[in-house]
């Protein structure tokens, strides 16, 4: 008898990342395109297994490398990501495309500050970036209370 789903989000969201990292590569690949990200910063190196853009074995939402490369990983699939943390319940609410694009516009920001983390929560909301409107309220919703508008 074959085994259900695990039990907890986080774990969920990887096993379903595992079995559909092909496609959902091939879906932030061709988003950060859209948005207009440089070619360069599309994806990451993976040691050992090339290049990509969705990591499904990571559970952070998303992450940039020392070269300003952007990825998302399993993390966008886990409603819970965000814990208690400000933003989570706009988070836990959104729809994937707009989760996907505002772990995009968060880790470009983050690359673009150096890997400041701070930075790109206080600055991802006015991204040049051409992110849907919920998305910025998710970012919106991350930002630091004393720069909340």
């Amino acid at each position: 008898m074959a085994e259900g789903p695990p039990s907890d989000l986080a774990d969920h969201a990887e096993d379903f990342s595992r079995r559909y990292a092909w496609e959902m590569d091939y879906l932030c690949g061709s988003r950060m395109i859209e948005l207009g990200i440089p070619v360069g910063q599309i994806g990451s190196r993976v040691p050992g297994q090339g290049h990509a853009t969705f990591m499904p074995q990571e559970r952070s939402g998303g992450g940039n490398d020392p070269a300003g490369g952007l990825t998302v990983d399993s993390g966008v699939f886990n409603p819970e990501l965000l814990g208690t943390l400000p933003g989570s319940q706009a988070w836990a609410e959104a729809p994937l495309r707009d989760r996907i694009d505002a772990i995009i516009a968060h880790e470009f920001e983050e690359a673009r500050r150096g890997g400041n983390h701070i930075g790109a929560l206080l600055h991802a909301p006015d991204t040049e970036l051409p992110i849907h409107q919920r998305a910025r309220q998710i970012l919106q919703a991350m930002r630091p209370k004393e720069r909340r508008s």
